[in-house]
């Protein structure tokens, strides 16, 4: 990168990814004073462990993408459940919020405000 900090940021990240990046943060510093540019560079050294994580354990990230998505309501274990029919004829019921299953015919309503509502789908 030509400012201290862009070799050391270069050589923390998975070697296979090095030269796309390498290309990227040249972008960025392109047309940027020296001032700027050293700016620039403590920023990307700042990152780097969370990009390394990122290219090297992309499923860590899916899984905290996955939680992050889930309604917060659910997240607390307060879901809105709803009584469902399985093709066999026996019960259960589902979240509506996450999807989250559970044997039986139940007979609570789940968290609150929530509501068991036979037969809605």
């Amino acid at each position: 990168m030509g400012q201290p900090g862009g070799p050391l940021s270069l050589a923390a990240l998975p070697a296979e990814h090095r030269w796309r990046y390498r290309q990227e943060f040249l972008a960025e510093l392109y047309g940027m004073t020296p001032a700027q540019q050293r700016h620039q560079a403590s920023g990307v050294l700042s990152r780097v462990i969370a990009l390394r994580v990122a290219l090297s354990e992309p499923e860590r990230l899916k899984a905290k993408e996955a939680t992050m998505a889930t309604p917060w309501r659910c997240r607390l274990r307060l879901h809105y459940w709803q009584r469902l029919r399985n093709p066999q004829g026996g019960w259960y019921r589902e979240c509506r919020g996450c999807g989250t299953q559970r044997d039986g015919y139940g007979g609570g309503v789940g968290g609150i405000g929530g509501h068991d509502t036979p037969g809605v789908a």
